[in-house]
């Protein structure tokens, strides 16, 4: 279940159930619910929490080293393209193709993690 249809979600999310979601890949485990909050009802809210190792790169020395995540993520779900005047746009993630790709956002969200500065300690 790494593919949610986006209006399926929204309508069980919007009638009161919580869709819980979870994926192990590699090291890393993204777990968490996906709901429906009433002061943005045009979107699904996710909450989750990223765990695990990850590969990183110091920027210091340029070596690899492992670091571990325990990343909380509550962020919403937009079915397609939002409108930029909005005032959380940077809070809302587009979904394609109508669909809730959570392995998509897993990977895009670990990319930013790896984007990061880091040192190893």
């Amino acid at each position: 279940m790494n593919k949610i249809p986006f209006n399926r979600a929204f309508q069980s999310c919007k009638n009161g159930e919580k869709i819980p979601f979870f994926i192990e890949k590699d090291a890393i485990k993204f777990e968490g619910v996906l709901a429906y909050d009433s002061s943005h009802r045009e979107f699904i809210k996710l909450c989750g929490t990223i765990r695990g190792t990850i590969e990183l790169i110091c920027d210091l020395s340029g070596e690899s080293y492992n670091e571990e995540l325990n990343e909380d993520l509550e962020f919403y779900l937009s079915n397609g393209q939002i409108d930029v005047d909005s005032e959380h746009f940077e809070d809302i993630v587009e979904c394609e193709n109508g669909q809730i790709d959570l392995e998509e956002i897993l990977r895009s969200e670990l990319e930013m993690i790896r984007c990061d500065y880091h040192i190893k300690e």
